[in-house]
């Protein structure tokens, strides 16, 4: 446990830690498990994604170039081109989590990669962004994890000093960055266990 009074700060990635994405235990329901690694390799996996959540391409951009590139896929993509703002959905066990960690003092911020129009739905979609005083998405600074600019725009933008804040995030490469240039971090496997390692390193109870 670290001493509560060190830590003033809590920045949060958003997806697979605060909000729910898994486009690939749907593809599997969907079509199948072939065709939902397929997919997953060539459309999920690619460069071009970090492009889009860097807002270098569009969305519509990126779902054109891959129906134009996998013609044999297009349908498939075409359905997930359609269905997939309906994934990002509330992980509610931990947003639930934001109100409490703000009346022990926290500052709240936002570190995470989205696109633009992805960000746009959750945003005017979901209220726990009100809980929140500083964010920083990827598409809106062109600056992407775990690239250390990013965490530069963090902590200029928000007054994020990485000595007294904490990094929580699902990617391995991500807390890397974050470790080094000194933050406190949890790295997220398992959404689930958020409020146990908040526990644990913040030294709080949630009720």
């Amino acid at each position: 446990m670290v001493e509560s009074k060190e830590i003033d700060t809590l920045v949060f990635d958003l997806g697979r830690v605060l909000i729910h994405w898994d486009p690939y235990g749907y593809m599997v329901e969907e079509f199948g498990e072939e065709i939902a690694k397929r997919l997953a390799e060539r459309v999920f996996s690619v460069p071009e994604w970090n492009l889009m959540d860097k807002g270098d391409i569009s969305e519509s951009q990126l779902w054109k170039m891959m129906e134009e590139r996998y013609p044999e896929d297009a349908r498939y993509i075409h359905h997930m081109k359609n269905v997939v703002l309906n994934l990002l959905k509330p992980i509610e066990e931990n947003t639930r989590l934001l109100p409490i960690l703000k009346t022990h003092g926290h500052r709240l911020c936002v570190l995470s990669n989205f696109s633009y129009k992805a960000f746009e739905y959750v945003y005017n979609t979901f209220d726990f962004f009100k809980y929140f005083d500083c964010m920083v998405i990827s598409s809106h600074v062109k600056k992407i994890k775990p690239n250390e600019d990013i965490f530069y725009e963090l902590m200029e933008r928000c007054g994020v000093k990485p000595s007294s804040s904490l990094f929580i995030d699902d990617r391995a490469d991500n807390i890397e960055t974050a470790k080094r240039l000194g933050f406190y971090v949890i790295h997220l496997v398992e959404h689930w266990k958020l409020k146990e390692a908040l526990e644990k390193m913040l030294g709080i109870k949630f009720e």
